[in-house]
């Protein structure tokens, strides 16, 4: 008997942790199209990696816009690229102050790795879906399926 009774508090409680622990990847914000990023307190020195941009990853759709907002006390930078290989060009916050923001829209699908040029141990990532990512491979399914005379007719 105590052994299901702890049993079962365990597992009420390793679901509630489950339930309540934020997501790694930002959620899609409006369908995909828009998602904010903030500074984290205190990320103008060492220690905050990896969570120094929260959330450290975000994904949106092709064409969607992702928001920095600097809710630190510090100035950073929203840039485009790596510590490592530098800038990449594709955006380039320059400085952003304390309660300032930037924003930036993305039409290409792909990985864009970007990092804050004052403080470069802060890192983050962005993530552009393609627009027909979901819903159009049952689409096309159903087109091969019509041709092979399987359709409705």
């Amino acid at each position: 008997m105590k052994k299901s009774v702890c049993l079962s508090f365990s597992l009420l409680a390793i679901f509630s942790l489950i339930a309540v622990s934020p997501s790694a990847f930002a959620e899609h914000g409006e369908g995909g199209m828009a998602a904010t990023v903030e500074n984290a307190p205190g990320s103008s020195t060492p220690g905050c990696e990896p969570n120094c941009f929260i959330p450290s990853t975000v994904v949106i759709t092709a064409g969607g816009t992702i928001t920095w907002e600097n809710t630190d006390t510090a100035a950073h930078t929203a840039t485009a690229g790596s510590p490592a290989d530098g800038p990449s060009g594709v955006w380039d916050s320059s400085l952003v102050m304390s309660g300032g923001s930037y924003s930036v829209t993305l039409d290409d699908a792909g990985t864009y790795p970007y990092f804050c040029m004052v403080h470069p141990w802060m890192e983050g990532t962005v993530i552009v879906e393609a627009e027909a990512a979901h819903g159009d491979d049952h689409a096309e399914e159903m087109g091969h399926m019509e041709e092979k005379g399987h359709g409705d007719g």
